[in-house]
């Protein structure tokens, strides 16, 4: 049998055993070797030899601390020859750990003290609590398993309890939306970028139709220069070619000679006219500005802005569990 004590302000609870049953009685009770009532020391007074030794609690006392002890009924103490050789040791089971005592894990508890909401063994009882109101826990404990207490323990638990699913299904809940915005983050990522990539294509279009245009006016503007000066080479060529078959004839070659000045003046000034027509559009790529601010700071594109997490349905959804 259990017994559980609440405390109502701090929501605390102790769990004691109230009496042991005849098995757990018998386990782990085996004594340490042989040894004399001689070599037994107080457990409360150092170096103050035992002459007593209370069987319920499992403690050594000295005679002063053996008289202070039987104030508590129901204690059965044993003094001189008749005391055990040593104190029992630990019985090395989970419902044993639990009745050991914090401060003296050798000792058993037996006693509650409501004004320090304890529970503690005959040592501490002795040392910590003589002027308390103490219990002893299995007189106190009779029945408790049918009391109003251990009934609000019970409720307890298995209001924490339903309280702990409702958090875990809304954990998982969470889950499952930080899942999906992670998703849904990375696709709004992806089509931006495709808008961007769709953004670089068009202008790299716009932009290589502006060069090819630059350069087929300036193709279309030399070649044409080109062919008008291969015509007055040609010209050239022929004149001079007709100028020296009149060599032998001076006549002929003073009247050819007054002829092509005419046609040199023409071909000259068309030569000047086709200098003065040579040109073509000089030009280079100048990247933007912003864009080159944009491809220096790694944050201008997009960024990822965080902020706490709407919890208001998950307080509400865990207000109505109370």
């Amino acid at each position: 049998m259990c017994y559980i004590i609440i405390n109502q302000n701090n929501v605390f609870i102790n769990i004691v055993f109230s009496s042991y049953s005849a098995t757990m009685e018998q386990v782990g009770e085996a004594k340490a070797s042989a040894q004399s009532t001689q070599d037994i020391f107080c457990h409360l007074c150092p170096n103050v030899r035992a002459a007593a030794h209370c069987v319920d609690c499992r403690i050594y006392l000295c005679g002063s601390c053996g008289g202070h002890h039987t104030k508590f009924d129901n204690h059965r103490v044993l003094s001189g020859t008749k005391m055990p050789p040593s104190s029992h040791q630990g019985h090395g089971n989970i419902a044993d750990d639990l009745r050991r005592c914090s401060d003296h894990p050798q000792e058993d508890i037996k006693f509650f003290c409501a004004s320090h909401d304890a529970v503690y063994c005959g040592i501490c009882s002795t040392k910590h609590h003589k002027g308390c109101q103490q219990e002893y826990i299995p007189e106190l404990s009779k029945d408790y398993i049918n009391s109003g207490d251990y009934k609000k323990v019970t409720l307890y638990f298995q209001s924490t309890d339903t309280t702990t699913n409702t958090v875990l299904q809304e954990i998982d809940h969470l889950i499952k939306k930080v899942d999906q915005l992670s998703s849904s983050q990375v696709e709004k990522l992806r089509k931006f970028k495709v808008l961007i990539n769709e953004y670089i294509d068009q202008r790299e279009t716009e932009l290589l139709h502006e060069i090819q245009l630059t350069r087929d006016k300036d193709l279309a503007a030399l070649k044409k220069l080109q062919s008008s000066a291969n015509a007055i080479k040609s010209d050239l060529s022929k004149e001079l070619a007709n100028i020296k078959t009149h060599e032998k004839n001076s006549s002929d070659l003073f009247v050819a000679s007054k002829r092509a000045q005419a046609l040199l003046d023409m071909l000259q000034s068309s030569l000047d006219d086709i200098i003065s027509s040579t040109k073509y559009q000089e030009y280079d790529l100048q990247k933007d500005p912003l864009v080159e601010t944009l491809l220096k700071n790694k944050d201008v594109m997009a960024q990822i802005i965080t902020a706490p997490g709407d919890m208001t349905c998950f307080c509400q959804r865990l207000k109505m569990q109370f």
